[in-house]
């Protein structure tokens, strides 16, 4: 609802990859229900949680700010109507700019090619979407902490919204067994990554690296 059924893409995971295989293809119509979220069980729940939070982290301080506000996705249910239609704004906007992923949209990516590399590592069978999201998202700002690329205290603030809706931060895996699945991300271009880190919470930047921006024996 916040995230994929709107912007056109459509593609299928491979065993070498997350999304190789697909196209751009606008849908006529996007129907939106909130109350269907009450079928779901909780772990789908907040497994959605991880992309709302992450348009918080790119683009929208006041939204980060609300979902940290909340103690449980129960406190937060009654604002969930304002919250999807956020996200889903927030993400109207940017594929109106750039529908194929060339520019600004890359920034829906943040937390994403360590997410997509995580998934790809244990079959997509473990980790869910946006479990790996949440995951990617909190390592990614660690890192970028370490080599002064996002203020101090970034990953603490999100890792206290991860706990609130439920998401890990961690998945067990050395950050060395990683490296290989992210080489085939689809966001590898010419041997070159455009990571997705914040400037603070609520804006975010492109940023042009090498897989060498992994090479760590840190635990993920």
């Amino acid at each position: 609802q916040v995230d994929s059924s709107v912007g056109g893409k459509v593609a299928v995971d491979l065993p070498q990859g997350k999304n190789l295989v697909g196209a751009f293809y606008q849908p006529s119509l996007v129907l939106i229900d909130p109350s269907v979220l009450d079928t779901l069980d909780t772990r789908f729940v907040n497994d959605g949680m991880g992309e709302v939070i992450k348009y918080g982290c790119i683009k929208d301080r006041e939204l980060f700010d609300l979902l940290a506000s909340y103690s449980s996705f129960e406190d937060l249910k009654p604002r969930l109507a304002e919250i999807i239609g956020r996200c889903v704004d927030i993400k109207r906007r940017v594929v109106e700019k750039d529908q194929f992923d060339t520019g600004e949209r890359m920034l829906l990516n943040f937390g994403h090619t360590l997410a997509h590399a995580i998934e790809q590592f244990h079959h997509y069978e473990r980790e869910s979407h946006g479990e790996a999201v949440s995951i990617g998202m909190y390592q990614i700002s660690l890192l970028a902490e370490h080599e002064n690329l996002t203020p101090p205290g970034t990953a603490d603030q999100i890792l206290k919204v991860l706990d609130t809706y439920g998401l890990p931060h961690s998945c067990g895996i050395p950050l060395t067994e990683l490296t290989e699945a992210m080489t085939r991300d689809k966001k590898n271009l010419n041997n070159k990554l455009n990571l997705i880190l914040l400037n603070e919470i609520g804006v975010s930047r492109i940023y042009p690296a090498s897989i060498d921006f992994f090479h760590s024996d840190r635990i993920v």
